[in-house]
């Protein structure tokens, strides 16, 4: 273990049950994950020093905040490639948008599911965009909605996120929490803003 090592923030638990994957916590600076069928282990934790060395089944390694330059080039030289680089952004619940006027073509279904809340735009029935939000104690952690080919892809991912904002609202919840790509990070809605970042990597 790194020296520099640093106690994880909660959400990060709340990141592995939103993406469906079962997590331990081999202590407090690492939290290890895998799928439902128990394969493609994945860590996520601060960036170590170079000191730090990847368990040898780890498949992906997840870093919060700036990279550390050695430790870059010690992962390069044992077969790792990044492959990811996403933003966790962060707002408050009553200063993002809520309400999202869409086409009277359009529905939108919610689902509480054992982790999380799953909301879903339709467009004739056909679903065109579907995210989730994970409850904490003080947050709500979002994903970054999924798109399936609608005819307007910002209206159908802001009526999901505005719907996923009313329900932390409604529930109390100071924080919206929400790991999101670089393209939808690059531009801002407002009551958002970048709070730390993601950086994935992949064992060749």
């Amino acid at each position: 273990m790194s020296g520099t090592a640093r106690a994880l923030p909660g959400w990060t638990s709340g990141y592995a049950l939103l993406r469906d994957r079962i997590a331990s916590f081999p202590n407090q600076q690492e939290i290890r994950s895998v799928n439902q069928n128990g394969d493609d282990v994945e860590i996520l934790r601060y960036w170590p020093d170079d000191s730090w060395t990847a368990p040898s089944d780890a498949q992906r390694l997840i870093f919060l905040g700036p990279a550390n330059d050695s430790t870059v080039a010690k992962l390069q030289g044992e077969g790792w490639e990044q492959s990811a680089t996403m933003h966790l952004l962060a707002g408050k619940p009553e200063d993002v948008e809520q309400v999202v006027k869409l086409a009277d073509t359009s529905g939108l279904f919610e689902a509480p599911m054992e982790n999380y809340d799953v909301v879903e735009v339709t467009d004739f029935d056909r679903p065109v965009a579907r995210g989730r939000m994970h409850f904490g104690a003080t947050y709500g952690l979002l994903s970054d909605p999924d798109l399936f080919s609608p005819d307007d892809p910002d209206v159908a991912r802001r009526a999901v996120l505005a719907n996923l904002a009313g329900s932390a609202f409604s529930h109390g919840l100071p924080w919206l929490l929400m790991v999101a790509t670089q393209e939808h990070a690059a531009s801002l809605p407002e009551g958002w803003s970048k709070a730390t970042t993601l950086t994935f990597w992949q064992h060749n």
